[in-house]
């Protein structure tokens, strides 16, 4: 999931996101899918800062179903007193709350009841006759938590094995991405071109997937605005679920990750270090 995957990788085009229409190896959907039909995933993310080696950043996530289909995502950020809550269903909508210094001082934590009394910005998911998501209407949290309105729509072509993902973010940034597949629906190149706000601001990313015929493995190979960036190199599994990344080619950077899956082929344990030293670690208890 690139939203929890290598640093270095988010870093390398501002408009990069997590896909809404297509899978991505060694990521989670911007809007996740899980296996073995969950009730409750409650996902820990701790970060540690370089230059802060005592502090460490908890987000909580928790992810509630029903009937097999995802209904609400809730984040916490005790750090900031942020909460936040999408609800997929009913009556759909985004809901924030940021509290003052007075709260950040008095200790008082904001509850679920507190976020739901806020005014609620409108969400809606569109899905064709094969379950899969054709537009979605909402909004995208940035790594600070704030909500940005977008709007996505998912076309799908059998006949090309291709899947057409065209975005709006903020009504200021356009992104298309053309996603290939090969004939067991893999990823095997996808093409990203956005325009950004501003006269003639334009970025580009071509990334290339190349299976290994063992299936031990992937090499990821990205051009960010004409520049090659470093491979990205992973192990898979028998069942083809990425275990291990790292960073090629990247001199002194040592960037790895190792990423662990419960019996249902769900992950619950993503490990990043930098040269050896662990700065995140993801983990997820999945209540089925």
């Amino acid at each position: 999931m690139r939203r929890l995957l290598p640093l270095v990788l988010l870093t390398t085009l501002t408009t990069a996101h997590a896909a809404y229409c297509y899978d991505v190896p060694g990521e989670d959907r911007t809007l996740p899918r899980f296996q073995g039909g969950p009730r409750q995933v409650v996902e820990e993310r701790r970060e540690t800062d370089p230059a802060r080696p005592g502090e460490t950043a908890l987000t909580i996530r928790t992810f509630t179903f029903q009937g097999g289909q995802l209904i609400q995502i809730q984040t916490q950020a005790p750090g900031d007193r942020t909460r936040t809550l999408l609800t997929l269903t009913g009556r759909a909508g985004y809901q924030s709350v940021r509290t003052g210094l007075e709260a950040l001082f008095s200790g008082q934590g904001v509850t679920l009841a507190d976020v739901q009394k806020q005014p609620r910005q409108s969400v809606s998911l569109t899905f064709d006759t094969q379950g899969r998501l054709t537009a979605y209407d909402g909004v995208w949290e940035d790594q600070h938590l704030r909500a940005v309105r977008e709007q996505v729509s998912c076309t799908y072509s059998t006949a090309k094995r291709q899947v057409t993902e065209r975005l709006t973010r903020a009504g200021a940034v356009s992104q298309v991405t053309t996603a290939q597949l090969d004939e067991r629906g893999r990823l095997t190149r996808r093409e990203i071109a956005a325009t950004l706000p501003g006269p003639g601001l334009r970025n580009t990313r071509q990334t290339t997937y190349t299976y290994a015929p063992d299936g031990s493995g992937i090499r990821i190979q990205d051009e960010a605005n004409g520049h090659k960036l470093p491979a990205m190199l992973m192990t898979t599994d028998a069942a083809g679920r990425v275990t291990h990344i790292e960073m090629a080619d990247l001199g002194d950077v040592q960037e790895q990750w190792r990423i662990e899956y419960d019996p249902q082929g769900n992950w619950v344990r993503q490990t990043g270090t930098m040269q050896g030293q662990p700065f995140m670690t993801v983990t997820r208890r999945i209540t089925y």
